[in-house]
């Protein structure tokens, strides 16, 4: 059976929410296995937006169903509230929705010490406050609240006792729930759950099924903003890349392929550093363009050219096998496009870096190529072509618009070349 992931190729913000429901309906089961509220996948269906933080991006009216992995921190009234609006529209969505008890819970007490440590620090990281990592620290230091906590009224009481004592005494500060009135709050969300007919069923359980059917595992943010590889301290609090499907029982051996999705241009949210940062006219004119606004925060996006050194670092951890291209549109009638091929480190010149170290420290060094009216173009083609051959992946699929049905495949593009 076919097994796929998608991650994001970069810092994340490449379109990975259409580009999984793209090809959801191919899949009996689509998979998040990493990140919490603070990933926004957009999707379209029938003209409307919809954002996923939580939920996989299944499409509403198929028969493809969702699962959400213990590698995740999810967020209860977040994923109550997606659910809530699927369900108005779609009856029955919820049943359709699978979450391992596993799973460990964002607090409201986490976004609050997102807040407290963002204000604290003498260099804000440029947390989106969702809480996300307060929450990856909580289940580090086995402070943590796991979903199966929430069935065991006495057991999910002591244990919020003893998190609110730590947290009260280590930050001073007041929160905005007793310990008692955060049991009742999640219990709360528990029932409403329930009621929308949520399955809570192990991976343990489930890994017979996915190994007999066929499984797209969704990731969240991108590659380099992965805890272990990304351009550390600036990244996310989890797993950004493939080897995350472990957190559902599987190997990365056992993956068919992974498909990273790739932007014509290259952006990041928040702080850290990014070698093919463009400021000024050009930069806002891409942004504009390209709608380049977090979907989670509102914020601006950063906004650079194609970085290849990136994208060579990116493929040997995460071990990408296809790329999907999106915005490439967002590009069209400049006269030229700019891609960095190597960096200059100090006194060196590399093509590769060796640890993300070597982000903070790249001057990036530049060709031109010549630009294109539209994607339907030759020079287009001679851009997708350059970057295949100088990273050794095939772009396989072309993106040009923020609607699902706005893709299609590099053999369709060429077929109709202009």
């Amino acid at each position: 059976m076919n097994r796929m992931a998608i991650v994001g190729s970069l810092w994340g913000d490449e379109g990975k929410g259409k580009v999984v429901n793209y090809f959801s309906d191919k899949y009996e089961w689509v998979v998040r296995f990493s990140g919490g509220s603070n990933a926004g996948h957009t999707i379209y269906y029938n003209e409307k937006k919809y954002v996923n933080h939580l939920l996989p991006c299944i499409k509403p009216n198929n028969d493809s169903k969702s699962f959400l992995g213990a590698g995740m921190v999810i967020d209860l009234e977040q994923l109550v509230s997606e659910l809530e609006d699927y369900e108005k529209e779609f009856k029955g969505y919820g049943s359709r929705v699978y979450i391992d008890p596993e799973a460990f819970l964002v607090l409201p007490w986490h976004k609050e010490e997102d807040g407290f440590l963002e204000d604290m620090r003498r260099e804000p990281i440029g947390t989106t406050k969702r809480g996300i990592g307060p929450a990856y620290t909580d289940k580090s230091s086995r402070e943590g609240i796991k979903l199966y906590h929430l069935f065991d009224k006495e057991t999910l009481k002591e244990r919020l006792l003893d998190n609110y004592h730590l947290k009260k005494n280590k930050y001073n500060e007041k929160f905005s729930l007793s310990a008692d009135e955060m049991l009742y709050y999640l219990l709360n969300l528990k029932d409403k759950l329930l009621n929308l007919k949520v399955n809570f069923t192990s991976a343990i359980d489930m890994v017979s099924i996915f190994r007999n059917t066929s499984v797209l595992f969704e990731g969240a943010q991108g590659v380099l903003l992965d805890l272990d590889f990304g351009t550390y301290p600036f990244v996310t609090s989890g797993s950004c890349m493939a080897h995350g499907v472990s957190s559902v029982g599987f190997s990365t051996f056992e993956l068919d392929n992974v498909m990273a999705v790739l932007k014509a241009y290259t952006t990041r949210v928040g702080a850290g550093p990014f070698p093919t940062e463009e400021e000024g006219e050009l930069a806002e004119k891409i942004r504009q363009k390209g709608n380049e606004f977090g979907a989670t925060t509102g914020r601006p996006r950063r906004v650079g050219w194609m970085d290849l050194p990136a994208l060579r670092y990116a493929k040997i951890r995460s071990g990408y096998t296809d790329f999907v291209m999106t915005k490439a549109d967002v590009l069209n009638g400049f006269e030229k496009i700019k891609v960095c091929t190597a960096y200059k480190c100090g006194d060196e010149i590399i093509e590769v870096p060796s640890t993300s170290f070597d982000f903070f420290r790249a001057e990036p060094i530049y060709e031109e190529l010549p630009g294109w009216e539209d994607t339907h173009s030759i020079n287009f083609l001679k851009y997708i072509t350059y970057i295949e051959e100088k990273i050794g992946i095939p772009i396989d699929y072309i993106s040009y618009g923020p609607k699902t049905y706005e893709m299609e495949s590099k053999s369709d593009m060429i077929m109709n070349l202009k």
